[in-house]
């Protein structure tokens, strides 16, 4: 998906000048596959499950591979040298772009 962004050079008498944006699509942790590699890009939650998240060491940015896709049970995930088990109801709230 290509969009466009006007950008406002303060420092220029040009009239304003059109960026490309480059999007990434993002998907909910939950509809990723077994193997598949990704990065958070944000959390929907309340605060309560952001800390949840940080103290296991997942936030926004962090890389992280779908070991197993939980249906039925847990979405086993691996960041870095750790292996962690995710309800089905937080990985809708996680969303992640492939890397």
């Amino acid at each position: 998906m290509k969009q466009t962004a006007i950008v406002h050079n303060l420092f220029d008498d040009k009239k304003d000048q059109e960026a490309d944006v480059v999007t990434t699509p993002a998907m909910p942790l939950a509809m990723a596959c077994a193997g598949e590699r990704a990065r958070i890009v944000s959390l929907a939650g309340g605060r309560g499950m952001h800390q949840r998240l940080a103290s296991m060491g997942l936030s926004v940015g962090s890389e992280i591979e779908v070991i197993r896709k939980g249906v039925p049970g847990p979405f086993l995930v691996a960041s870095g040298d750790t292996r962690l088990a995710i309800g089905a109801g937080i990985a809708h709230k996680i969303m992640v772009s492939p890397i």
